[in-house]
């Protein structure tokens, strides 16, 4: 008898190691294991995973809300796989918090959520257009039609005057991604932080927002193998109305004629473009090993003539338990994209007056570029008198070449079923080489041959140690995060530039630099560090009342000793209010209620800028003659500079109602920028210039609403639909000194004076600063008032996004709907061909056959006639797929379809179109909403197949 009660006891307690997935196979975090009849329990890890100690002959109860509850029996098996089935009446999705996951049912802060199903029925090749329309709170803007162009995204408004406002990017835990070079099919889910008490776990970073993307893993089951491919074609949506030859004559006079036909310029310039994109993953899991393998090809010709884009990527996500304790996890990504003629991120079309959209509307329509023998003709005397632009185009060869390679390797570690450790080390390596050659056969003293050359590496490393407690005691669970991080970055650059070559028309003369008339070097290198702690408490009482405490505590190296730590808290609480008086047979079934506030920090200066600088290119004839090289005085520095500091409040309603059908998610928030790093004006008796220091305030206040609902649910048809809208008021609260700054524009296209921008304490950033257009006199001039002033606002207030999916039985059709509001478009584009000034002879708009149109004066003057209403609403995406019935013996899976981008635009603006700006993305919103020869956003068709193995 003892023998045998021996011999039960030890099989009564086994150790199961298990993992608790979705219907997909993704791992759910957080779900709660329970031995039943007793009070031993366990919760999974991140991926999913759980071990616990039970009897050999129990039942596992495994619950997780959003998900039917399941009883698992053991059996005396030691390693379990749980898949749980979705309740339509209570799913509940989980989002990435920033250093973990929480339950969206538990959230205290704001977020909004994307996943691969929202955009899986629309093509994508840039990962930020999986935003775009979706996410309540955040602008995406397409800045460029160019492919591989910068986008703009601006999470609740803009927080800086002269700084960068574009979001902090996570990818998988490792700080500072690029969204441009990710392969949108890699991509999971993106959770969009946006008010202070969910970013304040990013600190210094996170005051513009943080984008959190999740990469795919494997799921269990049998291997899986997708290929996915698409064809496009893309074309400009609408063309400027320009004289024709024959009215060009006319209109110009004099000996003015019309040269081989004359030629329309926008048809020359533009063409259609095809997109090819392949997609190929490989993912499942084997034993103890987890893997996602994935390969894309884009290949994307621009709009304009000898232009096009390409992208190649791989990735491969790993993991291993490598025991019941200890996982290892190992992602590494790298890419490589070239993009041909489009230099600086899309906008290089705008600034060049050359060979720019703007060169071509001004250029003569009653020459032809080219002449019988296949030589150009490079210059006129009407229209503008700059060298022939289709030449310009045809003739350079420009190449940015950026090669990147993304490691992150996690190390976890649970000491016990309530205390793990996290182990996150990632670098990031971007270099990008630029080879630019200016030259036109022929032509060496119109537009002398040039060639410049330019080498920037990026590398990023980060350290992330983070310990975790996670305990349930009865209906109360508590959660205590602890992190210790580390980031450094270092960036290098090199370069040449060499004008006047002593030939032209060998476009490879770009490696015989050593010919030019003129060179010049430069190079530079600077480092930048950050040491980062941070503590966070999360308390869920009995799923009623939660809340959330975090202090993140960053040490810059780019600030001086004394100035270099920022303090940066948050706190925030949700209720379920609906408990108090909601009964089960409600229409709504809960309300809650969330309020939270924080502070996140801005360190978005150069490196060295409180230390004094001497400056390059300041030569000198020291003996009266030849110039020596010489340094100079940089500018006066502000020694005290210190963190500019984002404090925002945010209060939030969370609606359920028709038992999940419909959820409506509503939050206010306000939120201040102090201490703004500001460049402040320095009175010329004490050398001019500007200081970089701590002044000056910014504030937003605003409205995100998320409203989704399941409108029909049939056996056969369902249909989806999410809006999404987004209210916000920007307001110069004080520029530390003036009431007002005149600021001129980046560029001005026609040459001349461009103070076209204004700064002033009540209003939004944004504002046209110009005169009042009166009209044309007796003799077609054009009048202006005398005084200047506010015109107009390039500020977006009000924005929207209406997705909806419909499947019937094997088709599934999708229609994505946005609008942009109450801003203003300054159209210098159009401005510079109506009127006769600077570059210009001879107007070239159609404009000025209309009698009433004014035939002369100056088009560099700023007016209310150059500005015009931008507000649009777009059919961002309309796409019908077909999932074929039976492949059997072929594949899993084969679905083709038909999709159409852009396909039309409603708005009162003039020019091609109102969404895109000459502004780069990073740079001031001061002058937003600036179209001086922005390349459109093209209307594409496209044509696709998916086929699962």
């Amino acid at each position: 008898m003892c023998l045998s009660t021996g011999s039960l006891n030890a099989q009564s307690s086994i150790t199961v190691n298990g993992i608790v997935t979705d219907a997909e196979g993704i791992g759910l975090p957080g779900a709660t294991i329970l031995e039943k009849g007793t009070s031993n329990g366990s919760t999974t890890d991140f991926d999913g995973n759980f071990n616990m100690s039970v009897a050999g002959k129990s039942t596992l109860v495994v619950s997780y809300v959003g998900y039917k509850t399941q009883e698992v029996a053991v059996n005396n098996r030691t390693s379990i796989a749980i898949k749980l089935v979705e309740d339509a009446a209570a799913l509940d999705e989980v989002v990435v918090v920033g250093y973990g996951a929480r339950r969206k049912s538990d959230l205290t802060g704001s977020i909004s959520s994307v996943s691969a199903k929202d955009f899986e029925n629309q093509p994508l090749v840039r990962a930020e257009d999986a935003l775009q329309s979706r996410t309540a709170g955040v602008n995406v803007s397409k800045n460029s039609g160019a492919p591989g162009g910068d986008i703009k995204i601006r999470i609740r408004g803009s927080n800086s005057i002269t700084g960068n406002n574009q979001p902090l990017v996570v990818i998988d835990g490792i700080i500072g991604g690029d969204l441009a070079s990710l392969n949108t099919n890699d991509i999971q889910s993106i959770d969009v932080l946006k008010d202070a008490s969910a970013t304040a776990i990013y600190g210094s970073r996170g005051s513009n927002g943080v984008i959190m993307v999740t990469t795919k893993r494997g799921k269990s089951g049998m291997p899986q193998v997708n290929v996915n491919y698409f064809l496009s074609s893309s074309v400009v949506p609408k063309k400027y109305d320009l004289l024709s030859p024959s009215e060009f004559v006319a209109f110009a006079g004099g000996a003015a004629t019309i040269v081989n036909g004359g030629a329309d310029y926008q048809d020359e310039y533009f063409r259609p473009a095809i997109t090819n994109n392949v997609q190929v993953t490989a993912s499942g899991k084997e034993g103890r090993l987890n893997y996602f393998i994935s390969g894309n090809m884009v290949n994307q010709e621009g709009i304009i003539i000898n232009t096009d884009y390409q992208r190649y990527s791989l990735r491969s996500n790993l993991s291993v338990d490598i025991t019941d304790k200890f996982t290892v996890g190992l992602n590494i990504y790298g890419s490589k994209e070239d993009s041909h003629n489009l230099i600086a991120g899309g906008t290089r079309g705008a600034q060049d007056v050359r060979g720019g959209v703007q060169a071509i509307l001004g250029w003569n329509p009653a020459v032809n570029y080219i002449n019988p023998d296949g030589t150009y003709n490079l210059q006129n005397s009407y229209g503008s008198i700059l060298v022939n632009p289709i030449a310009v185009q045809k003739e350079r060869d420009g190449n940015d070449v950026t090669n990147n390679l993304n490691t992150n390797l996690t190390l976890g570690y649970n000491f016990n079923d309530n205390f793990n450790f996290t182990l996150l080390a990632g670098s990031s390596q971007k270099i990008l080489n630029s080879e630019v050659f200016n030259g036109i056969p022929d032509g060496s003293i119109i537009l002398p041959a040039s060639a410049n050359f330019g080498s920037r590496r990026t590398e990023d490393y980060q350290l992330s140690n983070i310990l975790t407690w996670n305990k349930d005691f009865g209906t109360t669970n508590i959660k205590l995060t602890g992190i210790y991080e580390l980031q450094s970055s270092t960036f290098k650059s090199a370069g040449f530039n060499s004008t006047n070559y002593i030939f032209s028309g060998l476009k490879d003369a770009f490696y015989l630099a050593e010919l030019g008339s003129n060179q010049t070097v430069n190079a530079n290198k600077n480092k930048s560090a950050i040491d980062s702690y941070v503590v966070r408490a999360e308390v869920n009482f009995a799923d009623n009342l939660f809340a959330t405490a975090t202090m993140r505590v960053d040490e810059s190296s780019r600030f001086r000793k004394g100035n270099r730590t920022g303090y940066f808290p948050s706190v925030s609480a949700g209720y379920n209010i609906g408990n108090l008086f909601l009964k089960d047979d409600s229409f709504l079934n809960s309300l809650k209620f969330r309020a939270g506030y924080g502070e996140t920090g801005n360190q978005n200066i150069a490196p060295y800028s409180t230390y004094q600088e001497l400056e390059t290119g300041m030569n000198f004839p020291f003996n009266g003659s030849a110039l020596n090289i010489g340094l100079g005085f940089g500018g006066l520095v502000d020694e005290n500079l210190t963190w500019e500091t984002t404090k925002q409040f945010n209060a939030g309603l969370d609606f359920r109602m028709a038992n999940g059908r419909i959820n409506l998610s509503l939050d206010w928030y306000k939120k201040n920028t102090v201490d703004l790093l500001l460049e402040k004006p320095v009175l010329a008796s004490n050398g001019g210039g500007t200081i970089l220091t701590n002044i000056g305030e910014v504030e937003n206040t605003g409205v995100d609403v998320t409203l989704s609902a399941t409108v029909i649910n049939s056996e056969n048809f369902k249909w989806n639909s999410d809006l999404t809208m987004s209210f916000v008021k920007n307001n110069v609260v004080d520029l530390g000194g003036p009431d007002q700054i005149v600021t001129p524009a980046p560029f001005n296209p026609a040459g001349g004076s461009s103070n076209w921008f204004l700064l002033k304490v009540g209003e939004p950033l944004g504002n046209f600063y110009g005169y009042q257009y009166l009209g044309a006199d007796a003799n077609g001039a054009a009048q202006y008032s005398t005084d200047q002033g506010i015109i107009g606002n390039g500020t977006p207030n009000f924005t929207w996004g209406l997705n909806n999916t419909l499947s019937y039985k094997n088709w599934d059709l999708n229609l994505l709907f946005r609008g942009v509001h109450g801003y203003d478009v300054l159209n210098s584009t159009l401005g510079i061909i109506r009127l006769a000034t600077g570059n210009i002879t001879v107007p070239t708009s159609a404009e000025v056959l209309d009698p009433a149109s004014p035939k002369t004066g100056n088009n560099n003057l700023n007016s209310t006639r150059n500005i015009e209403d931008g507000s649009f609403i777009r059919l961002s995406n309309l796409s019908l797929g077909y999932t074929l019935p039976s492949v059997k013996g072929f594949a899993n899976s084969v679905k083709i379809y038909v999709s159409g981008q852009n396909l039309f635009t409603i708005t009162d603006y003039k020019g091609y179109d109102p969404e895109v700006s000459s502004v780069g993305v990073t740079s001031s919103d001061v002058t937003a909403s600036f179209d001086a020869g922005a390349l459109p956003n093209p209307r594409t068709v496209t044509f696709g197949v998916n086929i699962g193995f």
